[in-house]
């Protein structure tokens, strides 16, 4: 499907197609984009798949002025045909038109390999994704940096993993050392959860990391540094890896080409205790930098806080925002301390921490900056100590690391009280979408239970449009304080003009989750619809999106219930109105499969169509006996033309028949046995003995008449 006109009321949209999202990763890939898009104007709109896929829905293309493709370009040039630019993100390139964003893989993996090699490590392994082109590309460049070194590149075990998470990991992992053994004394992981899942792997088996082996990893995501013992790794930045991809694309619908074909996002090596060596002294600056004379001094230890927090040198004033104004605090209550004034509160240090914090959660970071204040504060009471300085100063040190510590326990317990709702919000929705009530209450009543701020559940149109599919807005959610999006129920949209502007509004824009997610809700077996969430990067999302997938294929689920449900239940609606017929079919057949019919004076004739069996027996005896009784017949003609087989136990049927009707003082004839029933009956030695035996009925009939009285 090609792309179409854009809406130009709507324009101002970018596009994401991610094959992956749920991970912490991508969370902060995500929130980068998006507060690059909101500065260039831009609204972010995220389809979780292909652009294969995303091409083939059509869901939102109308609405799109241009792409950002993620870890696959397959069906790209489907997504882009209505001539719309488009970025890559960390997959390999398509052709001049779409320009490469991606890490510095090269030089990351030499320096992991160089780091290794210079503390003893010879036998270094490798384990990534074979379908990621990152992790290939970290393989090739892993290979280049051991021949380089001098060593084998033999175990390059990329072509031995399928999955790039922690559990995987562990699992495949472990399956490698059961059976090999500790082959290696090192391992380079294409990302952290590879490289935590190996540690995990190592340990259960008696292993010790890095005693045994050392093991780094490649991204410094939140979880490294909390891992025991904690991860070696390259950091880079998934928020400025997104932050160029939208600068790269909106450059491009502006009309700029890009200025080269690739743009590499420098990393850098953040050493700790995983691969044998002591931690990294994090973000020290040089000392001349530490001396730096002439100014406000206070003013500079603001910016070298600034610095060591950013992780980067120290820069000229006014050159760029600072990540952390808050620092402001500290260095006012240092000058204060040092003036024997009073000093800030633990209270308010802890407020000024918490900007620190939120802006990077690393320990040793955060030790650094308390170790750049303690540094000060020794050099400004050497040189011009104030009256009776040491006190405050000794004071005002104490409540900074007090306030550093609360500061960065209060971030630990709400990443705590997060998962913890996170745990609660899974059970309850799996119980409740695992029950009828997704289908007898709202069905998107489930989202109340997470930080989600909008929710939308659209279903395709049942009665298609000539103009194409349409999708209908079955059920919408809304967190409290978030607009109200109840009156776009029922609505119907065109599929390429989905979703309305009005859940962009109340995912809340100029929040850092205030980007749009299009779930599709889909089985190998049907597509349903789409599900719309907004507002995700919020408290319970802020390190990992991974119960997203676990949601919609619970979702997809209730859907596959639901209608195997109603498939059973129709099915049995069905075959209760068969059984009905088949019961009233019954009845009648057993009204009209033995009939008695007077034939002659004195002579009734029962003609038997079917198969005989016991219960047909006590039909025909009773039948033959009360037909007697009423008729006062002497004789009874079984007609048995329509009796397809005539066996030993039919036959000892029609003799029990025929010996009660003697009882009534009447006789038994058999009528129709033809000459294949009675070579049977003589073959199965059948003797119907008092039973008369004609060809026919008339010869029977023949007969009859000759005894009648004239």
């Amino acid at each position: 499907m090609t792309k179409g006109p854009v809406d130009l009321r709507t324009s101002q949209v970018i596009g994401v197609a991610s094959l992956f999202c749920d991970n912490s990763f991508n969370a902060a890939v995500f929130a980068g984009m998006h507060r690059a898009a909101r500065a260039r104007g831009y609204q972010l709109l995220v389809y979780y798949g292909t652009p294969r896929a995303a091409a083939e829905r059509g869901v939102g293309l109308h609405r799109i002025a241009g792409w950002i493709a993620m870890y696959s370009t397959d069906g790209l040039e489907a997504l882009i045909s209505g001539g719309a630019p488009a970025v890559i993100f960390c997959a390999p390139a398509l052709d001049a038109r779409c320009p490469v964003v991606r890490a510095e893989n090269h030089d990351s993996i030499r320096r992991l390999v160089d780091h290794l090699v210079g503390l003893g490590h010879r036998r270094i392994a490798y384990v990534g994704k074979a379908t990621s082109g990152d992790f290939v590309e970290r393989g090739a460049a892993f290979d280049e940096a051991l021949r380089a070194r001098g060593l084998p590149a033999d175990l390059n075990l990329l072509s031995s993993f399928e999955e790039c998470s922690i559990v995987y990991t562990e699992r495949r992992l472990g399956e490698l050392l059961d059976r090999d053994g500790t082959f290696c004394d090192a391992i380079v992981a294409g990302n952290d959860e590879m490289a935590i899942g190996a540690i995990r792997a190592i340990q259960a088996r008696g292993h010790r990391v890095p005693e045994d082996i050392a093991v780094v990893g490649f991204d410094d995501i939140s979880l490294a540094q909390h891992c025991d013992p904690p991860l070696t790794t390259v950091r880079q930045s998934p928020e400025l890896l997104g932050q160029t991809a939208v600068a790269l694309l909106a450059d491009l619908l502006d009309g700029r080409p890009p200025p080269q074909p690739v743009t590499r996002i420098p990393a850098e090596l953040v050493v700790r205790r995983s691969c044998g060596s002591a931690a990294w002294d994090a973000g020290l600056l040089a000392p001349e930098e530490l001396d730096a004379p002439g100014g406000d001094w206070q003013r500079d230890l603001s910016r070298r806080l600034n610095a060591v927090l950013e992780g980067t040198a120290l820069s000229p004033p006014g050159e760029r925002p600072l990540v952390w104004p808050e620092a402001e605090v500290v260095a006012r209550g240092l000058g204060a301390a040092l003036a024997g004034a009073a000093v800030p509160e633990v209270a308010e240090l802890e407020r000024a921490f918490d900007g620190a914090v939120e802006h990077s959660d690393r320990i040793e970071i955060l030790l650094a900056v308390v170790r750049h204040i303690e540094e000060t504060a020794a050099r400004r009471l050497a040189c011009a100590p104030g009256p009776d300085a040491a006190g405050p100063v000794a004071t005002f040190l104490g409540r900074v690391r007090l306030a550093q510590q609360r500061a960065l326990a209060a971030s630990e317990r709400r990443g705590a009280r997060s998962l913890e709702r996170l745990v609660r919000a899974n059970m309850a929705m799996t119980g409740l979408l695992a029950s009828n009530e997704v289908w007898t209450d709202e069905r998107l009543g489930w989202l109340r239970h997470t930080a989600v701020r909008v929710g939308c559940l659209a279903l395709w149109a049942n009665d298609r449009d000539q103009d194409g599919p349409e999708l209908v807005v079955d059920s919408v959610h809304t967190r409290a304080g978030a607009p109200d999006v109840a009156a776009l129920v029922g609505r119907r949209y065109r599929t390429g003009l989905f979703p309305p502007p009005e859940l962009f509004e109340a995912a809340s824009p100029d929040d850092a989750g205030g980007h749009v997610v299009l779930v599709p809700v889909a089985s190998a077996q049907r597509d349903w619809g789409t599900l719309v969430l907004g507002g995700l990067y919020t408290e319970s999302f802020a390190d990992n999106l991974q119960p997203l997938a676990m949601w919609v294929s619970l979702l997809v689920a209730a859907f596959e219930h639901h209608d195997m449900a109603a498939a059973l239940h129709a099915e049995r609606d069905m075959l209760a109105a068969a059984y009905e017929r088949e019961r009233a079919l019954s009845s009648t057949v057993q009204e009209l499969g033995c009939p008695v019919i007077p034939l002659l004076p004195g002579v009734l004739l029962i003609s038997l169509i079917g198969a005989i069996d016991a219960a047909r027996t006590q039909q025909i005896t009773e039948s033959v006996l009360s037909g007697v009784a009423r008729e006062g017949a002497r004789w009874v003609l079984l007609d048995v033309t329509g009796v397809p087989l005539v066996d030993a136990e039919t036959a000892a049927a029609l003799v029990q028949t025929a010996q009660a009707t003697r009882l009534l003082g009447a006789r038994v004839s058999l009528v129709g046995v033809g000459p294949t029933m009675a070579q049977r009956m003589v073959s199965l030695g059948i003797e119907l003995q008092g039973i008369s035996i004609f060809q026919s009925l008339a010869a029977a009939i023949r007969q009859l008449t000759r005894r009648q009285p004239g």
